[in-house]
């Protein structure tokens, strides 16, 4: 099977996808927290005072918020085969019978096997997503849908994607071929700063990387028991990065070179890379070195991934920030020791763009490499970690005001720093120029004098010790400061 986002992840439909993470990019806590909902096979995460309740008979879980926000996760099994151009009639009808009033746009495709679809009812805005896995007895599927207030809706689409995302079934394992193995939180051991769930036996390494108090990046990486699968999330290796520009480019710093603009960052000059085009050049460079025999299978963009962040970020542009995220995916196939392979990567960057300075930042990164016969298996290990992460609050109000506070210190340092250069620039400027002013005129034979009654610079030939100019603009030069007549008025030598 091709690998692909799995229907959680794939609810990009709701919010920011989820490979990798950074500030920016998660769902901030609910402003009374997260509590965990526990039913007959079933588990679930809320805001605190939201309420689920299933029902038995077609195993459906309606979710009520505190505030009128609504959302339902319905498993279903469709018999016969369901596809791309069967799929935008079923997530209709299965949508109007949630809300029978909404008007509802076309449903776009969201990844292999996955749909989504937006609407209107009543003032509020309703957001469907129907994934689906086939097999040779029917089509195993699930519909995801929210509602709430239109003018709130956004604000909640993170905490609607870690609704669904911390949804956990008991019983028989997921479709995909996910592993009947038990799962242990993993803690990031350098800052305690974000956690997840991996397979019980499994190798984890990686953690929190601090490079300066605004450049930290997130790496781990995942291998299992007898280290055929490797799956990854993040990168510490690649630093932040800063377009080409002509200032840059004066100092003497060309693409591919280190720049420090100081505070313990340092950024590689390079032209953006679009999150698939990244993906692709990750994959080449180093999620299938020691490969032979790379290919390429499927290589896709993904605005879909994106859509609602680019939304945000495009308010930053009324106060000369743009902020645009892309983001890719990439499946592959290789050989390793003579034996074929299977991988697939996810990635998106962001370019921040200001007064004519870029920078940008792989602000996700996350993929696997298997053996082509467990490559299921890998994805659906991806796709619970992807599911289960969790960031500390404690950690992220910390790293908020460390970042506050850098933002500040570069605020009022970067001012005075362009003040101290625009000075100095200007002051040694106007020393060049003076003593190219003087030693023009000793070549030429001539000096500067000033008018003044009209402030105007003359030039004029050298050899007496007094100018004088009439009303005409007659110059004379004498030796002594006596008037040639009272037509004449002294004009001013300039050393």
């Amino acid at each position: 099977m091709k690998p692909r986002i799995s229907a959680l992840l794939l609810l990009a439909a709701l919010g920011p996808a989820g490979c990798g993470w950074s500030q920016a990019g998660r769902a901030p806590a609910a402003p009374g927290g997260w509590v965990s909902h526990k039913g007959a096979g079933y588990t679930l995460e809320t805001p605190r005072g939201w309420t689920v309740r299933a029902e038995p008979k077609t195993g459906r879980l309606d979710i009520q918020g505190a505030a009128g926000e609504q959302a339902v996760v319905w498993p279903m099994f469709i018999p016969g085969a369901l596809d791309a151009a069967s799929g935008p009639a079923v997530l209709r009808k299965l949508s109007a019978s949630l809300w029978p009033e909404a008007r509802w746009e076309a449903a776009h495709p969201a990844g292999g096997k996955a749909l989504r679809m937006r609407g209107s009812a009543q003032g509020r805005t309703v957001l469907a997503a129907l994934a689906w896995v086939p097999s040779t007895k029917g089509t195993p599927a699930y519909l995801y849908a929210a509602s709430a207030p239109e003018i709130g809706f956004r604000l909640l689409e993170d905490a609607f994607a870690r609704v669904f995302g911390s949804l956990r079934l008991s019983g028989a394992p997921a479709a995909g071929g996910q592993p009947a193995a038990s799962w242990v939180r993993w803690q990031d051991p350098r800052e305690n700063a974000f956690s997840f769930e991996i397979p019980s036996g499994w190798n984890m390494t990686g953690g929190l990387f601090r490079f300066a108090s605004v450049d930290i990046r997130p790496a781990w990486q995942l291998t299992s028991p007898d280290g055929q699968i490797r799956i990854t999330g993040g990168d510490a290796e690649l630093p932040p990065f800063t377009l080409p520009n002509q200032m840059l480019a004066m100092a003497g710093f060309r693409e591919g070179m280190m720049y420090s603009p100081g505070y313990g960052v340092n950024m590689m000059v390079r032209r953006y890379i679009p999150g698939m085009a990244f993906a692709r050049e990750y994959v080449t460079q180093k999620a299938a070195r020691g490969c032979t025999e790379l290919a390429f299978t499927d290589s896709r963009e993904r605005p879909d991934a994106v859509q609602a962040l680019n939304a945000v970020y495009s308010q930053y542009g009324a106060f000369g920030v743009s902020l645009t995220l892309t983001a890719g995916e990439v499946a592959f196939t290789c050989r390793q020791n003579g034996q074929p392979r299977r991988g697939y990567y996810f990635a998106g960057t962001q370019l921040t763009q200001t007064q004519g300075t870029g920078l940008w930042n792989l602000e996700y990164l996350c993929g696997f490499l298997a053996p082509a016969a467990r490559a299921a298996e890998a994805q659906s290990v991806l796709h619970h970690i992807i599911g289960s992460i969790q960031i500390n609050p404690q950690w992220a109000a910390m790293q908020q005001g460390i970042a506050a506070n850098t933002s500040r210190i570069v605020a009022r340092t970067s001012e005075a720093v362009s003040n101290i250069i625009n000075e100095t620039y200007w002051n040694r400027q106007g020393v060049m120029d003076e003593i190219d002013r003087r030693r023009s005129n000793v070549i030429l034979g001539v000096e500067d004098v000033i008018d003044p009654a009209t402030g105007r610079q003359i030039k004029i030939e050298s050899g007496s010790e007094y100018y004088w100019i009439d009303h005409r603009g007659t110059i004379v030069g004498t030796q002594t400061d006596t008037r040639p007549n009272l037509d004449f008025r002294a004009l001013i030598r300039l050393p």
